[in-house]
């Protein structure tokens, strides 16, 4: 979410240090493997995305009309697939439950897409300028942040050590035999390779199976599969049979540079109970053990939906040899219902769930092409990480 914002100019101005010394915890929203926190600012409580990808926090601009901000200036932010010129604003105080930041510069960036893409209103986004100033453990099983000194968060798991470099944290990571460096993105609910990271990792080894047509939410991005790796090591711990993205370079951002490894997104972290202390450059990892794999993940008709600008669920993009797409199903279609539910109210995550199940599964979807309504029926189909 990968779809989520990233920036590479820190931009936060903090004119006093956070003002908490105890333990705190929040109850925070994960939608789509993106963690959600609620923020005080200005007398308003708004949905910010928790994102060490992003260097510098940022506001959605019809939020910063609804707050009556006025950007004193502009500048330029790199995100993962497109460079910027945005407004920036002043803001303040912000309050993370009782954690105070007098003030805070956030840029202004249109986060309308990701949005869309988690079927919740995302306000803002806290970013490293935030985040490196504070102590905190995030459990997405509990979907709760405890935010406190070090000494009162319990144990803590392995030390992984974070290098810094333009300003992001990078982990070391061995990706079957092949050591790369990755992104820490809490922001983003997949890993993303880049295409270097994954020439390098194709001489080595042979996918025995790659999920072509992957699509981002949101703005769109160069070309992407899906492959599964055999071993994923950091911190001490070997995870299998884990999914991956492979990003084709793109023409702008973060993956238009030759020397990037790519992102370490949710759909990793999420099986770790984290504890940041990013003062120190250091990430502990606790193996979650109320984590549960789903076992139908790519047990799908393999499709990608979002809602679109009217609110109406839309196909995104159709996997190549998949059961959608032999049955003629597009990008662009609408569903309408499906198993005969119609899908208008339901949240993003419980109709994408409707789409996985048990290999030949049968899913009935109602499809809306030009105006042109018919009842398509396809058998789910294990099309990656096969147990």
């Amino acid at each position: 979410m990968t779809f989520f914002p990233h920036t590479w100019v820190l931009s936060l101005l903090l004119l006093t240090t956070p003002s908490a010394t105890s333990q705190e915890s929040i109850p925070i929203k994960v939608a789509g493997g993106a963690v959600l926190v609620p923020v005080r600012v200005n007398d308003w409580t708004l949905n910010f995305l928790l994102d060490t990808g992003s260097q510098s926090s940022s506001i959605d601009p019809s939020t910063a009309t609804d707050l009556k901000l006025t950007p004193h200036g502009t500048k330029r932010i790199q995100k993962n697939f497109r460079n910027l010129v945005v407004d920036v604003t002043e803001v303040g105080p912000v309050r993370i439950l009782n954690t105070d930041f007098p003030r805070v510069e956030l840029s202004e960036v249109n986060l309308a897409p990701l949005s869309k893409a988690l079927g919740t209103p995302v306000d803002g986004v806290l970013g490293l300028d935030v985040l490196q100033d504070i102590s905190f453990q995030l459990n997405y099983s509990k979907q709760t942040l405890v935010i406190g000194p070090l000494a009162k968060l319990g144990t803590l798991g392995t030390a992984v050590t974070l290098r810094r470099s333009t300003g992001q944290f990078l982990v070391n990571t061995d990706l079957i035999s092949v050591p790369t460096e990755l992104v820490l993105d809490t922001g983003t609910n997949s890993t993303n390779l880049s295409s270097a990271t994954w020439n390098l990792l194709t001489k080595k080894w042979t996918p025995r199976l790659v999920v072509e047509g992957i699509q981002r939410a949101g703005n769109p991005t160069s070309p992407a599969i899906l492959a599964c790796l055999p071993s994923i090591r950091l911190g001490g711990v070997t995870l299998t049979n884990q999914a991956v993205r492979a990003q084709t370079r793109s023409d702008a951002g973060a993956f238009s540079s030759n020397n990037f490894g790519g992102i370490l997104g949710s759909d990793i972290l999420r099986q770790f109970e984290v504890t940041f202390d990013l003062k120190k450059d250091t990430v502990y990892l606790a193996p979650d053990v109320h984590y549960t794999i789903d076992p139908y993940r790519y047990t799908t008709v393999g499709i990608q939906i979002a809602r679109n600008d009217q609110g109406m669920l839309q196909i995104m993009s159709v996997w190549k040899n998949s059961p959608a797409a032999k049955a003629g199903i597009e990008a662009g279609d609408l569903i309408r219902a499906i198993n005969g539910q119609s899908v208008e109210s339901q949240p993003l995550e419980e109709v994408s769930s409707k789409l996985h199940a048990k290999e030949g599964t049968e899913v009935k979807l109602e499809i809306e092409r030009n105006a042109t309504s018919s009842t398509i029926k396809l058998p789910t189909q294990t099309l990656l990480c096969e147990q």
